[in-house]
């Protein structure tokens, strides 16, 4: 019941979103330009009023916060205009377990992100280029949310203490440490220090995608140890028709007799007895 009444909650903020978002209307191509030219310029306003500010006169002062507040309506513009796409994208993440809002809620980090990084010179939509950055940050928040590996009491004293070890070492000697200087340092063999270390690795989602212009994922390169290896496969398919090759010139017999002998008849091979 309880669980039931969470679900309609949040079905109803996902839809009370939904019909907010909707009135932001899309931009075209054009609009895209016009908007990145705007947040451009508004950029460089900034850094100009931040380096001069006293050295202005008060008219181009007043031109640069103009040109300043200009730039920061249209970010605003071009975020509010493609919130529907992080939707769309945050959907196919559903099966991760985070709520719908939580998964558009990192994605509308990537899309700032990614309007903060958009370069209209380059010609290409601003979906396509956003999509990579929106995908990245709702992995990325699925990994970080989803982290609740517990550690038992003694490891994570020791990757406590190896992280403290590893930072005074990194003062000391302008560097970081190496695996030898912090084993002797907190006087615990290097294969033990390794393995420590491993607790403190990130975990990365299988759906964190590989490269900004592709579709590709993390799952779609790693091995899977359990299916059969190219090879093995095209054996298993060839050997019937290799084993029937070199039987043939046998008679009808002797193919039964190794047929039985080996199994060849996939049944269990017989003894020469049987």
């Amino acid at each position: 019941m309880a669980k039931d009444r969470i679900d309609r909650d949040e079905e109803d903020l996902v839809r009370l979103y939904l019909t907010d978002i909707g009135q932001y209307a899309l931009l075209t191509k054009d609009d895209e330009v016009r908007l990145a030219k705007a947040i451009e310029t508004g950029k460089a306003a900034t850094a100009e009023l931040e380096k001069n500010d006293a050295n202005l006169n008060p008219n181009r002062r007043r031109e640069l916060r103009k040109i300043q507040r200009d730039g920061t309506r249209a970010e605003r513009q071009f975020v509010q205009s493609n919130l529907r796409l992080v939707v769309s994208i945050a959907k196919k993440y559903q099966a991760s377990g985070l709520p719908l809002l939580d998964l558009i809620q990192e994605g509308n980090l990537g899309l700032m992100h990614a309007v903060e990084k958009f370069d209209w010179r380059k010609g290409f939509k601003f979906s396509t280029y956003a999509t990579w950055w929106i995908r990245q940050a709702i992995t990325r928040g699925i990994a970080n949310t989803g982290r609740t590996i517990r550690l038992p009491v003694h490891a994570g004293d020791t990757l406590a203490r190896l992280q403290k070890a590893r930072s005074r070492l990194e003062l000391k000697f302008g560097r970081p440490a190496t695996l030898a200087e912090l084993s002797a340092e907190v006087d615990m063999p290097e294969d033990k220090v390794t393995e420590a270390l491993r607790f403190a690795a990130e975990p990365l989602s299988l759906s964190e995608p590989l490269r900004e212009d592709g579709d590709a994922e993390l799952g779609d390169v790693v091995e899977d140890r359990a299916a059969e290896s190219p090879f093995e496969v095209a054996a298993t398919a060839l050997l019937p028709e290799e084993i029937s090759r070199l039987l043939a010139p046998l008679d009808q017999r002797e193919r039964e007799i190794l047929a039985l002998r080996f199994g060849l008849d996939r049944g269990e091979p017989r003894t020469l007895e049987e």
